[in-house]
């Protein structure tokens, strides 16, 4: 199997005329975490208040920023203005309408891209976002299929080689995505937002969404209409609260890069976001979008922000997916058991993770490696590492507990 890199971007949504100090403090944030990216909106209903009035001057020194900080951007456009709506939605909100003449997005599209272009700082443009649902698009899918395809030869047309996507869909959904691959084939990625254990029923476990990623439907599509795109995960979360600990939310993603990074077809993961919003800021949804931060309001860090920075650096390099193999000591536990992934990185380290999912129990392993190993560090939570005997290619009587995730790296 060929090595792959994975892409790691951070999502943080700003208003136009935002402090550019405030956001350069972001940026430094998404840097110390080990990201390379950023991710968020580009209104049109900010950016051309009024027919053919485009008002691009802080966006350009926005992206002017974000290439001094070294953060690539990959914005989605959306957010249909007033007088450019059909007017034909089911609420009484303009801005998730289809546009009433799809040329009018698309000619702001391609001059969005074009005034940005000189700044060398935009990676992709995503057309609307989380499209599949009635709050965030209200139209239907042969709507969005027809904006799509009218934007994406708008936005090649103006910046060729722009890489253009639709926008994340809110589950892997392989008719909405027909309905575009049919329409315009040429995607960038087919983007899937993961938020299980947040705004999921209980049986949507993360291991399950991970899995639904690679379920044949939506693979179908993906190899079919649209070409072998690539799949990213590029809004993925698990906010702190309603019962739900730091300690969760780090744990959390700890199973969820480690479960993207083994589906060899993913390529791009976006982490949401990089601080909790400030109590009172207006939302689209629930409270719970107040508490996906990787750190408070305030910036200072939450567990899983340490988490994450060790989890970015085992990934910082092209990696293949191994096979472990798994001994797990007598008695073998009811329940769930235990999952473990492994990785060998071009400079022949290799990362292990393993973890008990929800409603299992504690259990001691022995996993056998892809190749032998000198040493291995194994890392907490918080990102403090400690050494782990290792035997030639096996890794003995390793402790593993919900909640308790191990996460290891070798020496050859």
């Amino acid at each position: 199997m060929p090595s792959r890199r994975l892409e790691f971007v951070v999502l943080e949504d700003y208003d136009k005329g935002a402090d550019l100090g405030e956001v350069a403090r972001d940026f430094a944030l998404v840097r110390e975490l080990g990201a390379t990216g950023w991710r968020g909106s580009f209104g049109w209903d900010d950016y051309e208040p009024a027919p053919g009035r485009y008002d691009f001057a802080w966006l350009v020194r926005f992206a002017r920023l974000a290439r001094e900080r070294g953060v690539r951007l990959r914005p989605y456009l959306g957010y249909t203005p007033g007088w450019a709506s059909s007017g034909g939605g089911s609420d009484d909100q303009v801005w998730n309408d289809p546009p009433r003449r799809y040329t009018d997005f698309a000619r702001f599209a391609a001059r969005l891209a074009a005034a940005l272009q000189s700044t060398g700082s935009v990676a992709s443009y995503e057309i609307y976002n989380e499209e599949n649902t009635r709050l965030w698009w209200d139209g239907t899918a042969a709507e969005y299929a027809g904006v799509y395809h009218e934007a994406a030869e708008s936005l090649r047309a103006a910046v060729p080689g722009v890489a253009v996507l639709p926008g994340g869909l809110v589950w892997p959904d392989p008719a909405w995505l027909r309905s575009v691959c049919e329409t315009d084939g040429t995607i960038a990625a087919a983007a899937v937002h993961l938020y299980p254990e947040t705004w999921t029923p209980d049986s949507v476990t993360l291991e399950r969404a991970v899995r639904d990623l690679a379920g044949p439907e939506f693979l179908e599509v993906v190899d079919g209409p649209c070409r072998r795109a690539p799949v990213w995960a590029n809004e993925i979360g698990f906010a702190t609260t309603g019962g739900k600990t730091e300690r969760d939310q780090a744990e959390w993603w700890v199973r969820a890069i480690a479960g993207l990074a083994a589906d060899s077809r993913v390529t791009l993961v976006g982490i949401y976001e990089i601080k909790d919003l400030a109590p009172g800021r207006e939302v689209i949804g629930e409270s719970e979008n107040y508490h996906l931060g990787l750190t408070r309001a305030d910036r200072t860090p939450k567990l899983a922000f340490h988490t994450v920075r060790r989890l970015l650096t085992l990934f910082d390099r092209p990696f293949t997916v191994e096979r472990a193999g798994v001994k797990v000591h007598a008695p073998m536990p009811a329940g769930p058991q235990p999952e473990v992934r492994l990785f060998r990185r071009d400079d022949g380290r290799q990362v292990l993770i393993a973890w008990v999912p929800r409603g299992g129990a504690p259990v001691t392993i022995d996993v056998a490696l892809a190749a032998a190993a000198r040493q291995a560090v194994g890392y907490a939570l918080d990102g403090a590492g400690l050494p782990v005997p290792v035997h030639g290619r096996t890794i003995g009587d390793l402790r593993v507990a919900p909640g308790t995730p191990c996460m290891l790296l070798t020496d050859p």
